[in-house]
């Protein structure tokens, strides 16, 4: 028995940011900078993507003429501040001309080089259509540049690249074009960085996407025009062309901001006042006044392309849901608890402070504006278990293969698997719904991180062959009243019940008491097999979508009981897993689930999300061992599209159940005091108080299991000190 007590700490922490900037100069062509004019972007979000994962995220996405969802992930990560910090600060340039008799001088302000998404070590140029340019270039105070202003930068560029076109082909337009244009782009760019760090003004590297009277002059469809494209010696690949759609973009082209403020003879102006003015409109345009100096672009309705994640914490624990989403300023937001408004969450954040039980529950956000709406998959906040003391763990935030064994098997006796450590999960999408999200933190993952361990089997070569991958942790062997805990993210093919794809189910795997010295799956033709494991699949693809199994010393591991149904449809899986958060009703899939594996006085049982979905009473002869991590796929028939056919494993622990513990505390608003107790299923605990550790009280009779039982001491605020205990109710 432990006395406990209780003290409060409460942190605030907050960050401000300003910039100002004002320039002049009259030289033709001479930079200067008093203040450096900046992106109007907020800061980079700490766990963006960078540059090569974001391409790969957005790579299977249809072009914009398809569908929207490339250009909304663009949107989105550009808007959010995923930019490369040297692309914040903007370069001058100045130019001037003679316009009836008098000269005019102007300075205005551009990108240093064409629109990118990531770092300044890993950068992706970003090619993307008028319209997605436009938008942007609204958002933070922009234009897109003139043919005539195209031609001023280059001559400005103190970095000059030479063009580095593709062969043309209708792959042109697909972003495994643009991520290898990127590739000689910036191997170009390198060659120069030690005389030109990053931030040094370059042209030649794309062509421009240009405003032009032309956009308005042509027939329709609506059509992009761009320009440019620069030699060495000036000349340029790309005549002025409003050949293409609006809707077009490939691999040459690139997106250059021009700051909308500008001074012309050092009074300030708008890039748009200047352009429609004929008295001024040279300085910058050579057809013209343009009197449209923009695309056309209509409202856009919200997109979420990153979901409030579902937490997993103490009582008392500060909570922050937050959302991502594109869509056309001003994007609305109102969360929801349990379907109910909160009252003043109406930001793309939302923070729950100091978590009580009433807290615990689904969280939501409706996002709306003028053109439409979007709803979050919701979130769930729940109280952690893991208050027993820890025997192993590993959250693969590192490397950590040298300390477990793997086995694998297959139907041909060919290795056939994939296990990928501290695989940042975080660049990993999937589909949902017809919508790309990327893979989220999981529950109980600390500070938002994303590594875990990756599984793929029967995906990795053209023959299709039953197949199965295990983990065990190297010298481990846990006996007596023990847990198994994990959060998995199984992921399929195709959308609901796999419709759409093939060969999409397979099961993760995982159990304990086993001897840790071989592969253990539903083989057909195994030697030997141990321990006791459980299966599921992630879109109910078959009739026995749950699984449990014991070991078999004599060959294939047998099925058994414990399960009240098998089978997705039925049972408690369709209220477990309901449509509003899992793809497929009563399938696990495509989100985040919290394992256990219990043992408890030669008791096993399952849970997934806190419930119980097999129970029965150990009678094997495997009482004690190692534990099973692994995914195995039944059927011969390979998954399509491979890539979307995985498991992923995150915060892997054991704990020890004999043992009591007090959980998380917190004093009440009105004084009370509040705490949890942990203890062993089947067992009844009861809660005592004393203010002296001599004499005790009792206060409740708490029944044990494997999650927080709370319990309010309502006496407590009358007490200078108070001291609490935990026994075990005796058993007849």
């Amino acid at each position: 028995m432990c006395p406990l007590r209780f003290t409060a700490k409460i942190a605030l922490f907050f960050r401000m940011r300003f910039c100002l900037g004002l320039i002049f100069s009259s030289a033709l062509f001479v930079s200067f900078t008093l203040h450096s004019q900046t992106l109007n972007l907020p800061p980079r979000p700490a766990n963006a993507l960078n540059g090569s994962d974001f391409a790969s995220t957005i790579t299977p996405m249809a072009a914009p003429g398809v569908g929207p969802e490339r250009e909304n992930w663009i949107y989105a990560q550009i808007a959010s501040g995923n930019v490369p910090n040297f692309m914040r600060t903007l370069v001058a340039v100045t130019t001037n001309a003679v316009i009836n008799g008098t000269n005019h001088t102007i300075t205005y302000f551009v990108t240093p080089d064409y629109m990118a998404v990531g770092t300044d070590t890993n950068y992706f140029l970003t090619p993307m259509t008028p319209l997605l340019a436009q938008r942007l270039a609204d958002l933070v105070g922009c234009s897109l540049p003139t043919r005539k202003m195209v031609n001023d930068i280059w001559k400005k560029a103190a970095v000059k690249l030479a063009p580095a076109p593709i062969a043309p082909s209708p792959e042109m337009i697909t972003v495994p074009v643009f991520v290898q244009h990127n590739s000689m782009v910036r191997t170009q760019r390198l060659q120069q960085i030690a005389a030109h760090p990053l931030g040094a003004l370059v042209g030649g590297d794309k062509k421009d996407v240009i405003i032009s009277n032309e956009t308005y002059n042509r027939p329709p469809p609506p059509r992009v025009v761009i320009y440019g494209w620069h030699n060495l010696d000036g000349s340029f690949i790309q005549p002025l062309s409003a050949v293409h759609e609006e809707t077009y973009a490939d691999y040459s082209h690139g997106i250059r901001l021009v700051q909308m403020n500008v001074t012309v003879d050092g009074i300030s102006k708008t890039l748009t006042n200047v352009l429609t003015d004929p008295n001024l409109a040279a300085l910058v345009s050579d057809e013209g006044v343009i009197a449209v100096p923009r695309y056309t672009v209509s409202a856009v309705a919200p997109f979420i392309t990153t979901q409030p994640f579902s937490r997993t914490v103490n009582v008392g624990e500060d909570v922050n849901f937050s959302v991502l989403t594109a869509g056309t300023p001003t994007l609305n937001y109102q969360w929801k608890f349990n379907g109910t408004n909160v009252t003043d969450a109406t930001k793309a954040s939302f923070a729950v402070t100091n978590v009580q039980t009433t807290n615990l529950g689904s969280y939501t956000v409706f996002v709306n504006n003028g053109a439409g709406s979007a709803s979050s998959i919701p979130a769930l906040l729940r109280l952690k278990t893991t208050n027993f003391p820890v025997l192993f763990k590993d959250d693969f935030e590192t490397n950590s293969s040298a300390n477990w064994n793997l086995f694998w098997g297959a139907g041909n006796g060919m290795a056939d698997y994939t296990v990928n450590w501290s695989f940042d999960y975080g660049t990993n999408t999937y589909a949902f719904n017809g919508k790309t999200y990327a893979i989220p933190p999981a529950p109980n993952s600390t500070n938002g991180t994303t590594r875990g361990v990756k599984f793929t089997v029967n995906d990795n070569d053209t023959n299709g062959w039953i197949a199965g991958v295990n983990i065990y942790p190297k010298n481990k062997s846990f006996s007596g009243n023990y847990v198994l805990k994990c959060d998995m993210w199984l992921n399929y093919p195709g959308a609901a019940g796999g419709a759409g794809s093939t060969g999409s189910t397979e099961h993760g795997i995982f159990g304990i008491d086993h001897l840790g010295t071989q592969v253990n799956w539903a083989s057909t033709n195994a030697s030997a097999s141990d321990g006791i494991w459980f299966g599921v699949d992630g879109e109910g693809g078959t009739t026995t979508d749950y699984r449990t199994y014991v070991g078999n010393p004599a060959g294939n591991p047998l099925p058994t009981n414990g399960l009240a149904t098998s089978d997705n449809a039925s049972g408690i899986y369709p209220l477990l897993f309901p449509t509003n958060r899992f793809e497929t009703i009563g399938a696990p899939g495509k989100n985040w689930v919290v394992v256990e594996v219990i043992q408890t006085n030669n008791n096993l049982i399952w849970k997934l999300d806190g419930t119980a979905v097999a129970q029965r009473t150990n009678s094997s002869s495997f009482m004690n061992g190692n534990i099973m991590l692994g995914l195995m796929d039944t059927f011969s028939s390979i998954a399509s599209p491979a890539k979307d056919s995985f498991v992923i494993f995150d915060n892997v622990r054991v704990e020890n159940l004999s043992e009591l513990r007090f959980g998380a505390v917190s004093k009440l608003a009105d004084g009370k005091f509040q705490t949890s107790l942990v203890g062993v299923a089947g067992e009844n605990y009861w809660i005592e108080a004393s203010t002296n550790l001599a004499n005790w009280e009792t206060l409740s009779l708490l029944p044990g299991s494997n999650n927080p039982s709370v319990f309010v001491d309502d006496t407590a605020a009358t007490q200078l000190f108070r001291y609490y205990r935990a026994r075990r109710e005796a058993v007849p």
